[in-house]
């Protein structure tokens, strides 16, 4: 993981021959050249100029080897240099207790490279150690997870500043202790990853109420495949589930008054053709118990009709329940729709039911369908031909009345033909496919829309309802809403927030809509592949009737609008309609 260092050695060192004197190895020593000789299988003898005392009283011409034959103290361990360079030192561990001489390094073409001093060697590896220490530390440290490391024997050895922030547990009191003794032992993977040997990837877990994260673990090893701990980092999801846990409830109070109503598909905002195809079919539905696949881009209202759809059918008593495919992560998804047994991952006797047990005698909407993992999509089909649950680590199938609504902005077939998507999920979805446009297709609908939120945010922030000026509108039917229904809504709480005169101009506008504004003044430069022909004195009746009708389908019917965008006042508009008897 680190690049270690290279060992540092002496260098030069002087081979001497087998049959050198002692007068060759005292002259070199005298110059201060260290002399290796060398010895039995893996072993040298390294002199320096601290042996010189060694050949001062020999005989200068006998043999050095034989001086030093019955002095094995004096031997010193050969070992290969290119393990050191490669920064591996598996045979430096390995030295016996007994070594205290330096430690001679063969190259790979069998010289000696040099030599090390056994202080000089266990400097080296303190200040290696430092090193390393420093690297894993900082590493810890800049994780954005909580970092957990324990020993063999569970004794936490590292705890990083995230771990004390998700568990609310300081480093001084748990680093040195055993980490069961903050944990319910039986319900750490970590422990687990320990006993079994295994790694641990992207897996829900719960180490203790209150807590949910997704686990990465690995058990460490030594050089000999030992387990000798174990390290895990750990995602804090527990507000993306809390989160999640109060998007299953938290709908727009404009449709809670509408699953009030004889008829909630009142409640449903608009009158084009393609809005009334699904209005029509959702009402069709209603009364049934199929499943049903709303297909549209995100923001045009498929939470909306599904949860009209369920308060119109004869489940409107029961649970209304929403699970956002998209923003659960994958290894949640399943615990989340099935639920999980009791001591299936927290240890806790009973359990505790998904979504679907939860949705029981009601509707579940399944958001962003099209994220539901391969795995998840296999059990969700069995429970489509079952009515059937079996929680995560259970066995018994416990019997579910739910009815299922999914939603998505992808083509699911497609989908299915690439192998993205099961084929026979998609068919059990798709027996009655309700399509909503998007918001730029059904223009029309803008007006009544933007009415509707200003009521909603006027009542939430206490402002009374602000009239919006006719360019306003004029730019909202320019305008493509890429986010469609909900960017519609956002524009218009944004208005009612910056608003002080009960009147919404378009500075109070955002910038994208500003600048797709056509100016409503006649000739204005730039805008006249937008700009209609304007009105004129001499024009004639039926060239007025048919000016009349483009500017009123120019600005959605908002006369205000027209009357500007004609250049004309309002009244004189109005004069105009009545005289020429036209009928809009």
């Amino acid at each position: 993981m680190f690049n270690d260092e290279h060992l540092p050695i002496i260098r030069p060192l002087h081979p001497a021959a087998a049959d050198a004197t002692v007068r060759d190895i005292r002259d070199l020593l005298r110059q201060g050249t260290a002399v290796c000789l060398p010895a039995e299988e893996g072993r040298a003898f390294l002199l320096t100029a601290d042996d010189l005392w060694l050949f001062d009283r020999e005989d200068p011409d006998s043999a050095a080897a034989v001086l030093l034959a019955d002095r094995k103290s004096l031997l010193s361990v050969v070992l290969p240099y290119s393990e050191a360079a490669d920064g591996g030192f598996g045979s430096l561990a390995k030295l016996p207790a007994s070594a205290g001489r330096p430690v001679v390094f063969r190259a790979e073409d069998g010289t000696f490279a040099g030599y090390a001093g056994m202080a000089e060697i266990a400097a080296f590896a303190l200040r290696e150690r430092e090193r390393f220490a420093s690297y894993f530390f900082t590493l810890a440290e800049t994780a954005t997870d909580a970092v957990t490391v324990v020993d063999r024997n569970g004794t936490v050895i590292c705890w990083n500043n995230v771990a004390e922030e998700t568990y609310g547990i300081a480093k001084k009191d748990i680093l040195g202790r055993r980490i069961g003794e903050h944990f319910q032992p039986d319900a750490l993977m970590v422990l687990k990853m320990l006993d079994e040997g295994r790694t641990i990837r992207n897996t829900y877990h719960r180490p203790r109420p209150g807590n949910h994260v997704l686990i990465n673990a690995s058990p460490v090893l030594d050089g000999e495949g030992r387990i000798i701990g174990g390290i895990a980092t750990e995602q804090d999801i527990t507000r993306l589930v809390r989160l999640n846990d109060e998007l299953m409830t938290a709908h727009a109070p404009l449709f809670e008054e509408g699953a009030r109503a004889d008829d909630p598909f009142a409640f449903v905002k608009g009158k084009g053709p393609l809005i009334g195809n699904a209005i029509r079919l959702g009402r069709k539905v209603a009364g049934t118990d199929i499943p049903i696949l709303l297909i549209g881009e995100p923001g045009v209202g498929k939470h909306q009709l599904a949860q009209v759809i369920h308060q119109a059918g004869p489940r409107a008593a029961g649970p209304f329940l929403t699970v956002h495919c998209g923003s659960i992560p994958a290894a949640l998804l399943e615990a989340e729709l099935f639920g999980y047994q009791g001591g299936a991952f927290s240890g806790e006797g009973e359990g505790s039911a998904g979504k679907l047990e939860q949705a029981d005698q009601g509707t579940i909407y399944l958001s962003e369908i099209d994220r539901l993992p391969l795995d998840v999509q296999t059990k969700l089909v069995r429970f489509l031909q079952e009515q059937t649950v079996c929680r995560i680590g259970g066995t018994e199938p416990i019997p579910v009345r739910v009815r299922v609504i999914a939603g998505t902005g992808r083509d699911l077939g497609e989908m299915a033909r690439r192998q993205e998507f099961r084929s026979d999920l998609y068919y059990a979805l798709n027996v009655i496919p309700i399509a909503l446009p998007a918001l730029r297709e059904r223009k029309e609908d803008i007006p009544a829309l933007v009415q509707t939120f200003a009521r909603q945010f006027a009542l939430q922030y206490q402002k009374p309802i602000p009239q919006f000026a006719p360019e306003v509108l004029l730019s909202f039917a320019n305008y493509d809403w890429p986010g469609n229904i909900h960017e519609l809504m956002s524009v218009v709480e944004r208005c009612l927030i910056l608003n002080d005169e009960e009147r919404i101009t378009l500075s109070h506008l955002p910038p994208q809509l500003q600048k797709e504004q056509p100016s409503l003044e006649p000739g204005a430069p730039g805008q006249a592949d937008r700009a209609i022909k304007w009105w004129k004195p001499r024009n004639t009746e039926e060239e007025e009737k048919a000016l009349i009708r483009e500017a009123l389908a120019h600005t959605d019917g908002n006369k205000s609008a027209a009357a500007k965008l004609l250049g004309i006042s309002r009244g004189t508009l109005y004069n105009k309609i009545r005289e020429l008897q036209l009928e809009l």
